[in-house]
C-alpha cells in the first residue's frame, strides 16, 4: 500500500469538527449540514470512530412535515372510503407567519407542546369553526370532529360531530392519502399579503395521525377486529364509528421529534450502510433529552471504520432525522463532532 509523505502533524488522533467553523452556510437560514476546511490535511488514516458529539435538540416535538391528520367521514357504516369522503385537519408549520391582510380564519401553528392535552387544544382550534379555510384546505369541514385526551388511558381520541355520518382514521399507507398528498392542494397563504400561497409541507407515510396515536397503515387488521371489517378503516376494530361516539386510538401520543440524529460524512465511503440504502454513515446519535436541551453522546463500545479517504482536506457532516429528513438547526446552534483517527506506519506498526 502506498503511503503519503507525512509527519505527525498530518496524523492527528483526535479531530474536532465544529459547525461554527463552517464557511458555506452564511447565506442560508439554518443548517442541516456543515463543511469545515482542514488547514492541515489528514493523511492515510486507517481507522476512525466518533468519540463524542454535542448536538442541540432545538426542535419542536412534531416535525413541520408531519402536521396533517387524515380521516374519513362516511355516509354509512359500510361505505367504502373514496376521495370524496377524505378529510384533513392541519396545523401550520412552525415558521408560518399569518398574513397582515384580513383572512377569514385563525391558523393554528405548530409549537412547543407541554403534553398530549396541550396538543389536543391545538387540534381542536384547527378543527373548529374559524380554524381553517376550505379554499386553502379542501379536505377541511368546519367543526366536523373534536379531539379529547384521557388522563386515565393516556390516549387521544376523536369524535365525529356531523349527524348521520360515520368516522374512521385514514391509514399512513392509504393510497387515497398518498394521492391527496401528491396533489399538493393544501395551501398556506403567504406573509404579508395572502395573495399567494405555498404548499403545506407533507411527507407520505408520516401523517399527524401517527403522533396523535392512530398508528395503523390502512392495510392491516386491527387487534380488536378479529379478522372482520375493512382494513381501510384504520382503527383497531376496522369499523367506522357513528357520530357522537369516540373513535378509539390504537396507540399512544408520540411527542418525540426523532429517536436519533444520523450523521453522514464525506470521508467514510463504503464503511457503513443503512437499511434505507444510504452510505457514508458516520454515527447514529441517540436523542436522550427533551426539546430545547443539548444532546450529548459518547459511544460505549469500539466500532472502528476502516474504509476511509486517504487524503482528508475537508470534512462535511450531514444531519438527518429518523424519517431521513434534514435535521435543521438555527444558526445560533453549535454542533461539535469529535472523531478518532488511527494510522498504520509503512512497517505496519500502528499509531
Amino acid at each position: 500500500m502506498a503511503f503519503h509523505v507525512r509527519s505527525r502533524v498530518n496524523c492527528p488522533e483526535r479531530v474536532v469538527i465544529s459547525s461554527d467553523d463552517d464557511t458555506f452556510n452564511v447565506s442560508q437560514t439554518g443548517f442541516s449540514q456543515f463543511t469545515c476546511n482542514l488547514p492541515t490535511p489528514v493523511l492515510d488514516p486507517q481507522r476512525c470512530q466518533v468519540i463524542r458529539t454535542s448536538i442541540p435538540n432545538i426542535q419542536l416535538q412534531i416535525p413541520d412535515y408531519q402536521l396533517v391528520f387524515w380521516y374519513y367521514s362516511l355516509a354509512t357504516a359500510s361505505t367504502v372510503p373514496d376521495a370524496a369522503s377524505l378529510r384533513a385537519i392541519r396545523l401550520f408549520p412552525s415558521y408560518y407567519q399569518t398574513p397582515t391582510s384580513v383572512i377569514t380564519y385563525t391558523p393554528t401553528v405548530n409549537r412547543y407542546f407541554t403534553g398530549p392535552a396541550d396538543l389536543v387544544t391545538a387540534l381542536n382550534l384547527a378543527a373548529g369553526a374559524g380554524g381553517d379555510s376550505a379554499t386553502n384546505n379542501p379536505y377541511w369541514v368546519s367543526g366536523d370532529i373534536t379531539f379529547a385526551y384521557s388522563t386515565t388511558t393516556k390516549r387521544i381520541t376523536f369524535t365525529g360531530n356531523t349527524i348521520g355520518r360515520f368516522y374512521c382514521p385514514a391509514g399512513y399507507n392509504d393510497a387515497l392519502v398518498q394521492a391527496a398528498v401528491a396533489r399538493l392542494d393544501i395551501l398556506c397563504p403567504t406573509y404579508p399579503a395572502a395573495a399567494t400561497t405555498f404548499v403545506q409541507p407533507q411527507l407520505f407515510q408520516y401523517p399527524l395521525n401517527l403522533r396523535v396515536g392512530y398508528a395503523m397503515s390502512g392495510n392491516s387488521l386491527g387487534q380488536a377486529s378479529f379478522s372482520n371489517g375493512l382494513t381501510t378503516y384504520a382503527n383497531s376494530v376496522n369499523v367506522p364509528i357513528a357520530q357522537g361516539t369516540a373513535v378509539a386510538s390504537d396507540s399512544y401520543p408520540c411527542l418525540v421529534y426523532t429517536n436519533v440524529v444520523y450523521l453522514y460524512t464525506n470521508f467514510s465511503q463504503g464503511s457503513s450502510l443503512t437499511s434505507g440504502n444510504r452510505h457514508n454513515l458516520l454515527c447514529a446519535v441517540p436523542v436522550t433529552v427533551d426539546s430545547l436541551v443539548v444532546n450529548s453522546y459518547v459511544p460505549s463500545t469500539e466500532a472502528l471504520m476502516t474504509k476511509l479517504s486517504q487524503t482528508i482536506n475537508q470534512i462535511t457532516i450531514e444531519m438527518r432525522d429518523s424519517a431521513d429528513q434534514p435535521y435543521l438547526l438555527p444558526d445560533s446552534a453549535t454542533v461539535d463532532v469529535e472523531v478518532f483517527f488511527g494510522y498504520d506506519t509503512p512497517n505496519n506498526k500502528r499509531m
